[in-house]
């Protein structure tokens, strides 16, 4: 049996540059529930986890008590798919 002697962790956009990628699922996402955002818009949303990204976009276009938690939490998943499309 050979030792595992490293291992190698992307911490999402690392290794790899991915914001184009989140931003257009999000974007995406968004123009299905009605809340179209801009690039500038969408800096806001870096370092944060997908809830807090989805409650920003929500306020940002005053639909914060449009959904339940349970239907936010379907978005993050769906915003997930969108992103493994891409």
């Amino acid at each position: 049996m050979s030792e595992i002697k490293a291992f190698i962790f992307d911490l999402d956009g690392v290794i790899t540059d991915t914001a184009e990628y989140h931003y257009r699922a999000w974007k995406s996402l968004g123009e299905e529930i009605g809340i179209k955002f801009d690039r500038e818009f969408n800096e806001k949303l870096k370092g944060i986890s997908r809830m807090e990204s989805l409650e920003k976009m929500l306020k940002y276009k005053n639909k914060q008590n449009d959904f339940t938690y349970e239907e936010k939490k379907f978005l993050q998943q769906k915003k997930m798919t969108i992103i493994s499309d891409l």
